[in-house]
């Protein structure tokens, strides 16, 4: 069985803003954009890829596509399960992180236009 039968949750090829830092770490952090996103991970590409197995920190909003319910800042502890080279060779490094933990910050509820 390929690794890709595997998973358990459905992935959504969608472009959305991600902020990442290192675990417990002060420093900025960096703005990357997902390639791809599930209920469990997210999947992006950069040229500064954490290691493997290292803790990080995800602050995103969560689209509707994904769960069902209104756009929310989700803020992730999240293990890199992955780094891998894209295509072409030499361009940037394709990571995957496993959310191990997450809490919702920030519920964006849409607000009604006018009712004629």
């Amino acid at each position: 069985m390929k690794p890709s039968d595997r998973r358990l949750a459905q992935r959504f090829c969608l472009a959305i803003p991600l902020f990442i830092r290192e675990w417990k770490s002060l420093t900025p952090e960096t703005k990357v954009q997902s390639v791809n996103v599930s209920e469990s991970g997210v999947y992006f590409e950069t040229d500064a890829p954490p290691p493997e197995g290292e803790i990080v920190r995800i602050r995103f909003d969560m689209p509707t596509e994904i769960t069902g319910d209104a756009t929310a800042e989700w803020c992730c502890t999240c293990r890199v399960v992955g780094v891998r080279p894209t295509c072409p060779p030499g361009g940037l490094l394709g990571v995957g992180v496993r959310f191990d933990y997450y809490e919702i910050t920030r519920i964006s509820i849409p607000t009604p236009g006018p009712s004629f």
